[in-house]
This record gives structure tokens, C-alpha cells and sequence, in this order.
């Protein structure tokens, strides 16, 4: 098909095991005041609808935008891969939650000295 992108038959994307999805390339053009529209087929790969926030770089004089939501799919399917590389490791999660507790705990004794020390019935 001549004129619709780089690839000569337009292929269907299809999501890769992170559930990240790829289009082939596709020229656009940019308008006066910079602007380029991104085709449905791109921004339902990428995860945007009008309206959202995107965050863009030029990497290696490539502009590249990314979603949120494609972020946080890299970032979830990178910790999946590295806990399953490292499953002896400890759980960084689980050692917040244990510090978080030790916290809660030790604010709840200083609070109850200070209620204590002022003649108050403890928390």
C-alpha cells in the first residue's frame, strides 16, 4: 500500500507479553505551528486518549513520547521479570510494610507516655 507508512502491507498490532503494543512505521506531517496529529491506531498502542498527559524526550535525535500508562506496564513487566530472576530475594514491599509497623508502633508508645505522663487513659 503506497503512501500509508515505511511497511508495504499494514500490518495489525499485536500486544508483546508486557501487553505493549507496536505500530509500524508511519509518515506524518507537521503542521506550521509544530504540531503533528497522531493516527487512532498509534494512540491506542500507546495508550492515550485526547485530553491526557504525555511525557516526551528527543533520545538520539528521535522524539519519543511515552503514557503513563505504558510507564507503569515497562515498570511492572521489569519487576515481574527481576523477582522472577531473583526469587530468593527479599521484598522490598514487605520490608517498608515491617518499618511502617515499627513506626506506627513506636509513635503509639510516645503517645501513650505523653497521655500517660498528663494523667490521660491511653490510646
Amino acid at each position: 500500500m503506497v503512501g500509508h507508512g515505511f511497511a508495504e502491507e499494514p500490518s495489525k498490532f499485536e500486544p508483546d507479553d508486557t501487553g505493549l503494543r507496536s505500530v509500524d512505521h508511519v509518515r506524518l506531517k507537521i503542521d506550521s505551528a509544530g504540531r503533528i496529529v497522531i493516527p487512532a491506531e498509534m494512540r491506542a498502542a500507546m495508550m492515550i486518549k485526547p485530553g491526557d498527559t504525555v511525557t516526551a524526550r528527543v533520545e538520539d535525535g528521535e522524539f519519543r513520547i511515552v503514557s503513563p500508562d505504558v510507564a507503569l506496564k515497562r515498570v511492572q513487566a521489569f519487576a515481574r521479570k527481576w523477582k522472577a530472576e531473583h526469587p530468593d530475594a527479599p521484598s522490598i514491599v514487605d520490608e517498608l510494610i515491617a518499618e511502617r509497623r515499627e513506626e506506627a508502633r513506636r509513635e503509639l508508645e510516645e503517645a501513650n507516655a505523653w497521655r500517660k505522663a498528663r494523667g490521660m487513659p491511653e490510646l
